[in-house]
This record gives structure tokens, sequence and C-alpha cells, in this order.
């Protein structure tokens, strides 16, 4: 069912008139084959006795034997159940619901999605700016609406970790509700060492890469995509974020930032106590968390990616249906700060109080996104904002993140 639709019922009826269009047209190929088989037939000998007819037709008969059964074996459906799904298949998403009477519920009021992880579990930094909220549940999904400075907003918290998921609430949210962008606020593991990145780092999702996946050669050598470099991804291969969103998000980053003073005891040894922001991030996917510095070395050797977390899959969603993905990442634990770690996460003080790491840095972009959304989110809710296939920034941006390059010019960056 398209995103867009304002009339979730007239759908559900044209999707009806689709599926029967798309079965009625699928029978009439199936009489189309069948004619054709008799003709096969009647050329084969027709009823020249056991010898011809009986014998040409069990020889087709076999035939059509291991047909069935080689449809099967790659289908995983008989033909007979393939004549009930292809039709419901093709007329798409709408049909399954025509065929159970009742439209896939949808909310036509613009609004901005945010995908929230699952941990830490400390969602006050948004949920309390949340007002007039109410609660829907689709499916496993459970979806909050409401409004943050009367800018109209949903939010989702995965059901469950990892990355396949959080995409999984992202489609959902995009079938349910009309998204003018999808914003994630996430936290993050750092692959650049110190003291260039420390842990409360702020890493702007310009470009988006999925470190994971690559191809291994025999002597242990990193090939982007599993096919040598000749992609099957198309033009999905990176992310990247429009110019303008950039611009005004790291608006926001820098002001949050420069308002937040990080606990001594997050960066021993250092005394930045104020968060940095890597404007230009390059952000990194997979599903694997690694504590390895020198595969680190080897994955960022390829891909580049200033850090692990980030989310992919979920803007891999956001640009199959047109809507900007925006995602900070803040940094909470780094193997190459803190080798002597098992997974480089800082402890505070025994005997101190106070949030974990993770909750600390999972605030930082918290507190982003809400200024993000009350400064601009009338402009991403009447604007449209395309995703660029190909990269809009510079290489050198890439090189020297942490320099804004006229990013922060401007009025209303303060």
């Amino acid at each position: 069912m398209s995103c867009l639709s304002r009339n979730p019922r007239k759908r559900a009826v044209s999707s009806r008139a689709r599926l029967a269009g798309v079965i009625r047209g699928y029978q009439r190929a199936c009489a189309a084959a069948l004619e054709s088989l008799r003709g096969a037939i009647r050329a084969t000998g027709g009823v020249h006795g056991k010898t011809g007819c009986h014998g040409r037709m069990r020889a087709i008969g076999v035939r059509a034997d291991g047909a069935r059964a080689a449809f099967k074996r790659h289908h995983g459906l008989s033909p007979l159940r393939a004549f009930v799904v292809v039709p419901v298949l093709l007329a798409g998403p709408a049909a399954y619901a025509a065929l159970a009477g009742a439209p896939i519920a949808y909310d036509p009021t613009p609004r901005i999605g945010i995908v929230i992880p699952i941990g830490p579990p400390h969602y006050g930094a948004i949920t309390r700016h949340v007002a007039a909220s109410s609660t829907r549940k689709y499916g496993p999904f459970t979806f909050h609406t409401g409004t943050i400075d009367k800018i109209p907003i949903v939010y989702c918290i995965q059901p469950f970790g990892g990355e396949f998921t959080r995409s999984l609430s992202t489609q959902a949210m995009a079938i349910h509700f009309h998204l003018k962008a999808v914003l994630y606020p996430g936290t993050s593991g750092a692959h650049v060492a110190p003291p260039r990145m420390l842990i409360g780092d702020v890493v702007l999702g310009a470009k988006q890469v999925n470190f994971g996946n690559f191809f291994m050669t025999r002597s242990g050598r990193l090939v982007p995509d599993e096919f040598h470099g000749v992609s099957s991804m198309g033009k999905y291969m990176d992310i990247y974020l429009n110019p303008r969103l950039l611009k005004d998000l790291a608006c926001s980053a820098h002001r949050v930032a420069s308002a937040t003073t990080l606990p001594a005891w997050l960066n021993k040894g250092y005394h930045q106590t104020v968060p940095r922001v890597y404007y230009y991030g390059i952000q990194g996917t997979s599903s694997m968390w690694l504590a390895n510095k020198a595969f680190i070395a080897q994955t960022d050797s390829v891909f580049h990616e200033v850090d692990e977390d980030g989310d992919w899959f979920s803007a891999v969603v956001s640009a199959l249906y047109h809507i900007p993905f925006i995602e900070v990442s803040t940094i909470s634990d780094s193997i190459l700060e803190l080798p002597h770690t098992r997974a480089g996460v800082p402890r505070p003080p025994a005997g101190a109080r106070g949030m974990s790491a993770s909750a600390i840095a999972q605030n930082v972009s918290d507190a982003i996104m809400v200024s993000f959304i009350k400064h601009y989110g009338h402009e991403l809710l009447t604007k449209s904002y395309a995703t660029p296939f190909s990269d809009p920034y510079a290489h050198a941006r890439y090189v020297h993140p942490t320099v804004p390059h006229g990013l922060l010019s401007g009025a209303g960056c303060d």
C-alpha cells in the first residue's frame, strides 16, 4: 500500500479490483498454456493407438511431473498454490487487506518519524517532550504519536535489539504513517583512535556504509561487496544525507554539544569535557561488534567508517520509500581508547552514582534530535528533500570531518 494514500478504504476497494484483474489475466494465461498443451498432444499423434497416443501422452505426463517438481523446489510451493499466491503478490500489499476485508491502517497526517533503539532503556530525553501522546499497535510494533513543540511526530521503540529489527520498525512505520523524515538517535563504538575521537563525541551521518558487506579473499584481504566490487546493491550501496539537512543537523549538534559537559571519568587521561562533532561522519553499520583493533583497522581501510552500530539498513528502507533518513550517534565506547577493557566501555568510579556511559551518550543524541525537530521540524513537514545517490561532498570533507566547512554559517545557527 502506498504511504501517500489518503483514503485507505477507497484504496482497499481499488486493490480488490486490481486483484480481480490480475487473477483474470493469470487465468487467461493458464488457459492459453492449457490450449498449447492440447496442441502439443495433437501434434504428437492424437489417436494413433496405444503405442502412439498413450506413449506420447505418458512422455508428456512425465515431463509435466518433472516440471511441477522443479517449480516446487524452486519456489517452495506447488503450481496450484501459486495460482492463488502469485496474483496476490503481483497485486501488492494492499491485496492482503482486500482479501481480509479490512484496509491497512494508514495515518495521512504528515509526521516526523523517530526510530528509538531498545537500549539503553532510557527514553525520557525524547518522550518527556511529546504532548498529546497516543498509542497504536500494528503486529509486533507499537507506535506512539503526538507532537514535539506542535510538530506532529511518531516514534517506535524497536521490539528487540539489532539493526535488522530496527529497519523492520522503520518499514512498518513507513507503511502506516505519512513520514516526511526518519530520525535515528543512537550510540556507537569508535573506529577512530584517540585523541582524534573520544567517548562522548558526536557523529552526524553524512554518509552511511555497511562495512559488513565484504568479500574476504583467501589471503584475508577485504573487498567491498560480495562480488569483488561489482555491487548487486546498485545505488543503495552507500546512502548520503541531503546537504541542506546536514547543515540543519550540524546547527542542532553544535547547539547541544556546546551546552554539554561530559563527566571527567568518561575519558580518563584526556581533558576534553565538551563533545566534539564529526560533521562529515561516515557511519558504519554491520551485525558485528568489534573489539579487535586489527580488524577495525582493516574494515576502516576499505569502508572508512568512523564508528560502528549505525543504521544503514533503516537508511536503505527510507530511501526506498523516498523519505530522508537522518542519523546522529554519540560515541559510548572505544576499544581504541580503552584497550585494557573487554569492550571499550568506561566505568564510573567505585561508589559513584549516575548514568552509564551509554545512557549519557544516548541523552546527547536524543537532545540533538529534539533540538532539530524544534528548530527545523516545520520545514521538514512542508518541504521535500531528495536523498542523493551520488556523493554530494568533497573527499576532503571526510578527511577532516570535525571541520564544519561553512555548515554553521548563516541565520538561525547560533
